[in-house]
């Protein structure tokens, strides 16, 4: 399928969330994506909102398939193949070449810039495991099998909040803001199709810092943490809960209050039935 869509394909995709009436992306980018969604009706073709949809070269639908007919390895071939003789198109080199498709967003002087990375994960002889899956394989795509991840921009006020006040000494302890530490546990779940935390509702939270060493300047500081949580798998209720247990640290400079470094881990994190885990990292 790569094989097929690098030598005879435009691949494109878009996100809901950006393409929604609310979304970022640009109005007439919402146009053309409404507009191949309504061609798609018109020719009687599956339509909706998680779809693989193939224009001609003019840009008009030609053909689709839902996402669950599409995750099936020989259904997807047979689209793609279908196409190809249809419109007869001639081989070529992809016109992008592949890069990576994730950058952290700029911050103002003095933010602090954590990468977030989700997964699902099982429990295999009393350990957690990554999930394998298998390019090409029917079902090796479903929700969870690989990774999801996030860029999360905490402001220079954000950042003072989690540090605490006047000076310290090892054993010194303190609650870490809540509205800092919940900027980023906001984000604490698994690959769901709800990315709006708008949605999320915080049932308990907490974050305990203790400074264990200060060395050479820079003060170690562990944080132990909880988190309970409702965050719908779909964009209404349900009974889904985000339920882990965190632990971190963070380096930081008392003399200038500058985070040098930030890592964050769920020890132990389920979602309704499901077990996952978040790793957050600042960048230098």
């Amino acid at each position: 399928m790569i094989s097929l869509i690098n030598r005879y394909f435009v691949p494109v995709y878009v996100s809901n969330e950006d393409y929604n009436k609310t979304g970022s992306a640009p109005a007439e980018e919402k146009a053309q994506r409404d507009r191949i969604y309504r061609e798609a009706l018109q020719a009687k073709l599956s339509a909706g909102t998680v779809h693989v949809y193939i224009t001609a070269p003019d840009g008009h639908c030609i053909d689709s398939q839902h996402v669950a007919t599409a995750s099936k390895v020989d259904q997807l071939t047979a689209l793609l193949e279908r196409t190809i003789d249809k419109l007869k198109t001639p081989e070529g080199k992809p016109l992008v070449p592949p890069a990576a498709q994730s950058a952290p967003p700029k911050g103002e002087s003095g933010a602090l810039q954590l990468h977030l990375t989700a997964r699902n994960l099982i429990i295999q002889k009393n350990d957690y495991v990554i999930p394998q899956v298998t390019l090409g394989e029917t079902r090796s795509g479903n929700w969870g099998a690989y990774p999801g991840e996030n860029w999360i921009v905490l402001s220079r006020e954000e950042v003072a909040k989690l540090l605490p006040p006047g000076e310290v000494k090892p054993g010194t302890t303190w609650n870490m803001d809540r509205e800092a530490t919940v900027r980023i546990v906001n984000y604490f779940y698994p690959s769901t199709e709800n990315n709006d935390i708008r949605k999320n509702s915080i049932e308990e939270q907490s974050m305990q810092a203790t400074v264990v060493s200060i060395k050479d300047g820079v003060a170690r500081v562990r944080m132990d943490g909880h988190l309970k949580m409702k965050h719908p798998f779909y964009h209404k209720e349900d009974a889904n809960v985000v339920d882990a247990s965190i632990l971190g640290y963070l380096d930081y400079e008392p003399e200038t209050r500058k985070i040098l470094s930030f890592r964050l881990v769920t020890e132990k994190a389920t979602y309704g039935q499901r077990h996952f885990g978040i790793a957050v990292r600042s960048l230098p």
